[in-house]
This record gives C-alpha cells, structure tokens and sequence, in this order.
C-alpha cells in the first residue's frame, strides 16, 4: 500500500518519500534493519555454536544473482544516473524479499496476516468513504482523490476510489494480499467468522470499485486456480454467494452514485421556460449530431468491457516499441527504469524526476527484459525456481501450506503486470519473500520431524540409550526457552 496521503520528507533530510517505487519509508527501512540486526545475531550464535543458523545459501544466492543482473544492466544502461538510483530503490525491495524469506518465523507469519487483516479495514473505511462523500459532493480536501478519478473533474460521472494508494491500479493490487489471506483461509478451515465474511465482501466490492481491469482479470484467474487447486465442493457454495452479495454492494453503490449525479445534473439545468404553442412539446431535446453520454452505471460496464480506450491504447501503442528495444538490446538491456525514456526520446543526461515523469511501458515483462536483457532473465532463473517450486507446495498440499494467501496474491499479481508496472513495488518482493518463507518453514518443520523419528528408532532399536536421549530432549527445551 502507498502512503503517499501521510506528510512525507521528500524535499528535505532525509529525503525520504512514503510512495512505493519513488523513495523509502522511513517505516519499512526500520523493519529492513530490524530483519539485517535477526540474521547477524543469528549468524554470530551459530558461529558460537549456540544454535544460530547461517543464511540459506541458495535463497542468498538466488536474490543476490537478481540484484548483479541489475548490476550489470546499470553498468551498460543508456543513462547512468537514472538506472544507478532505480536500481538502489529495486534492491532495497529485493533485499526485503531476501530478508523475510530467509528470517521470518511461522508465529510472524500468522501475525502478518491479522495485521494486514486490521489495515484492510482502515483502508475500506477511506475507499467507501471517498466513494459516498463524492457521490454527495464532497470537496478533494476531505476525499483525497487526484483530481483525474472524482466524479467533477475525472473522465468518469462515478469516484474511483484510491483509498492510501497512489492511483486505483495501485490498491487493487495491494489488495490482492488480504483477499488471498481471507479466501485460503477459508479454504483450509471451512469456516470464517461474521466479521471475516462481511470484511470480504466489502474488500471484494471496493476492488471491483477501483475498475481496474488487469487486476479484475487477475482476480479472477487467480480465484480460477483456487477452486482447482482446493477441490472442494463446500467452499465453492462460499464462493458463489460472497460473490452474489459483492455485486448486490456494487450495484448499491453505483445506484447511489447514479442518483447523486442526475440530481446535480438537474439543478445545474437551464430552467424551464413557458413551452410555446406552437411547440409540439416542452421537453428538452439532445442537439443534433450530440452523441448522448452514458450515465454512471453505463460508463461503469462501458470502461469494464471496452480494450480499445485511450488507456488501453497507449499501452498498444508503447508494447511494439518496447519490443523493438529488445531486439537492438538484446542482451544486457538498457537499464532500470530506461525504457521509458528511449520510449519518449529522452536523453542520456535526463534527470531522475524527468524520467518518472514518462509514461511506462505498463507491461512488467516486457519492461524487465527491455531493461535487464537475456542476462538478466538468465540470473533470475534460480528465483523463479524457488517461486514456483514454493507454489507447487502449495498445490500438494491443497492449500494447507503457510504460502498459500501469497500464492493467491503473487497469481493476480502476475496477471495484472501484463498492463501494470509493478516490478519495483515492494509489496510485490514481500509476497514473494513471504511465499519463498512458508515453503522454507516446511522443510524445517519437515526436518524436524524426520530427527525425532530418527531419535525415537534409535531409542527402540538400542534401549541402553533411552536415558541419554531423554536427557538431550530436556536440555535441548531448556534452551529454547
């Protein structure tokens, strides 16, 4: 989620900002030290042999390939300056990603998910409120939305609601999380609360509010690849009737804003003057040749359905572009966050802010081979091997494994990066580490089970060793606690 409505200390020290991808939180370095200061107290017990651990190899490594393709791409890239200070914002998510893989506790994970339970309703408080205070007139003071998605001086007679977050796309992909956490969760228990039921159904509805289709597209691939992957008949009945009561919340909401909207049309009307005899009738007439526009729900299923808008366009119009980048680059790309500015003839010697400032190419795929070449997709080869292998757990497991809210989450994600440009949100690097996080927890917990079994046949097999292994068991809790 952005916080890009919270004060933030980008114009002065530390120059820090509180938007994904622009700068760094001053709340999420903390967390970032806080995970360094767990893994080298943990590297300094095991080198005490206090039963530390060292950081897994191969999650350090698959990362850390990641960030030397960065490298690399940055070192050829068509403007220094601009690729050197993406790169350092993309590896601060990355090195959050390896971090919470690599340190995060099954007791934090289950803590993750009520936190991210609790803010899902601080963010629905503002999204509704922005909603239903713009339907009835509500200044930008009080709603807070940009001034391209309220209902006065937006493209459309109906808010779209933002919430924290930088634009609609962003929250609909921040809310991909604590919908994955709502759903498999019920999945795995057959059960959810009145206050988990009501907290979908109004999440769902706020996000088919945001109308941004790549992650209604991914939303529904990924609920797709739940059903098959839980094979349950039960939740199924769940499912079909959150999704009833979802729709019936939007229609309410669209309705409300449809009634608001013609009753402002109305009274900024020219009044009525006395019909003339001879007129036929008083009623207004359209002008000829004035296409008549849609109302609220109209333009809503309008935006919805169409692929060919000025939106969709642009990205028709950078993707073959982009694509002919590729090839005259094809191999160690032209930098992070390049793209955009051989897309819109920038210079070499543009500034940062300047290249922020050109449109994306919109498409997470295309933009990382554009910008990091074959290399790159050559070193992150191990990652994608441990992101799938972590999502193939939890298909074995039939969604009975710590990683699935994250495999929901990181399955609409990648849905969504075909038209959104996501690769260097830090939400995105914590699904990641977080689902790489629960397949490492089940391998410890499965190794654990394995050396007590082993222990318990060693007691059977050799008595004589009954109260030595009891003994161990004993000073190995004590430790622990």
């Amino acid at each position: 989620m952005s916080w890009d409505r919270v004060p933030h200390f980008a114009t002065s020290f530390p120059y820090v900002s509180l938007v994904d991808s622009r700068g760094l939180a001053p709340q999420e370095l903390l967390a970032f030290l806080l995970l360094l200061q767990r893994g080298l107290v943990m590297a300094w017990d095991r080198l005490r042999k206090k039963g530390g651990a060292w950081p897994s190899t191969g999650i350090a490594l698959a990362f850390g390939l990641l960030a030397v393709a960065v490298g690399v791409a940055a070192l050829t890239a068509f403007n220094f300056k601009v690729a050197v200070l993406a790169s350092l914002i993309f590896c601060f998510a990355l090195g959050r990603g390896w971090l919470l893989a690599q340190y995060i506790r099954e007791r934090e994970l289950k803590m993750f998910e009520n936190v991210v339970l609790w803010v899902l309703v601080v963010v629905l408080a503002l999204g509704y409120f922005q909603f239903i205070g713009d339907a009835y007139g509500l200044s930008q003071s009080w709603t807070q939305l940009l001034p391209q998605y309220n209902s006065s001086t937006g493209a459309y007679p109906f808010p779209r609601v933002q919430s924290f977050s930088l634009e609609p796309l962003y929250l609909g992909h921040w809310m991909f999380l604590p919908l994955g956490i709502l759903l498999t969760r019920y999945w795995r228990t057959r059960k959810a609360s009145i206050f988990e039921q009501v907290l979908l159904v109004l999440a769902l509805a706020l996000f088919l509010l945001t109308l941004s289709r790549g992650a209604i597209a991914g939303l529904g691939l990924a609920v797709l690849v739940l059903i098959a992957v839980g094979r349950a008949w039960r939740p199924l009945l769940f499912l079909v009737r959150t999704g009833v009561l979802t729709l019936l919340v939007v229609a309410g909401m669209l309705l409300l804003a449809s009634a608001q909207h013609n009753a402002r049309l109305a009274e900024t009307a020219p009044s009525a003057t006395a019909p003339d005899a001879s007129s036929p009738s008083s009623a207004p007439s359209t002008p000829v040749g004035e296409p008549v526009k849609p109302g609220v729900v109209g333009s809503f299923t309008g935006h919805a359905m169409d692929v060919n808008d000025p939106s969709a366009q642009t990205r028709y119009e950078l993707w073959p572009a982009t694509v002919d980048i590729i090839k005259e680059h094809l191999f160690t790309g032209v930098g992070f966050n390049n793209a955009r500015l051989l897309l819109h003839d920038g210079t070499s010697t543009s500034s940062p802010a300047e290249a922020n400032a050109l449109q994306p190419v919109n498409n997470d795929y295309l933009t990382f081979l554009s910008e990091l070449g074959l290399v790159g997709v050559l070193l992150a080869l191990p990652l994608l091997w441990l992101i799938l292998r972590a999502l193939w757990g939890v298909v074995r497991t039939r969604l009975d494994h710590p990683s699935s809210p994250y495999a929901f989450a990181l399955v609409g994600m990648a849905v969504e990066a075909n038209f959104f440009q996501s690769f260097s949100l830090l939400r995105t690097w914590v699904v990641i580490g977080l689902l790489i996080a629960g397949a490492r927890l089940v391998r410890e917990q499965q190794a654990r089970s394995r050396r007590t079994d082993d222990l318990a046949q060693t007691v059977v097999l050799n008595p004589a060793l009954e109260e030595t292994a009891i003994l161990n068991l004993g000073s190995a809790g004590s430790k622990t606690a």
